[in-house]
């Protein structure tokens, strides 16, 4: 069983909504734990609930309007997620969100990472100014992350041994 998975989602051709799959890309550049996998989701929305199988956790990443400066991020629960009023695609990833807490069986722990975007315009294949120079903060922060949630996942299981 893989003990976090990082699905990023996004779509390339509308700014910073792609963000997901500059996070991805950086993400792969780094060093992770060996028991963290990370996908570019695109826009697979139910069509990645395989992705939440066989997994202790998940983090989902993506561009949404949370109500922050452009470029800040937050994580969030999945219940935070469903009352963020959005006009992209992540209602997509929040219905998503929904489907796996109704379908899959054991049920992984899941958590979001909201990235704000300052623009998601149609049809225009580059992040933002904002986006692009948070980059390194959101692929440290998540790689704490990564790295926190394995160790605890680790202490967990050896406790359990005892």
């Amino acid at each position: 069983m893989i003990g976090l998975r990082i699905l990023c989602f996004g779509n390339t051709l509308h700014s910073d909504d792609g963000i997901g799959a500059a996070v991805a890309l950086r993400l792969r550049e780094q060093m992770l734990p060996k028991e963290v996998e990370v996908h570019d989701v695109g826009l697979l929305g139910l069509n990645a609930l395989p992705l939440f199988k066989q997994t202790m956790s998940v983090l989902v990443v993506d561009a949404a309007d949370v109500g922050l400066s452009p470029g800040h991020f937050k994580f969030l629960s999945p219940e935070q997620l469903n009352h963020v009023d959005v006009a992209d695609h992540m209602g997509g990833v929040g219905y998503l969100l929904q489907a796996v807490n109704a379908l899959i069986t054991p049920l992984p722990q899941l958590d979001v990472f909201a990235i704000q975007p300052a623009v998601c315009k149609s049809f225009s294949p580059v992040l933002s100014k904002e986006a692009e120079s948070s980059l390194d903060a959101v692929v440290e922060a998540i790689i704490d992350y990564a790295n926190n949630k394995i160790l605890r996942q680790n202490v967990s299981t050896h406790r359990q041994v005892l």
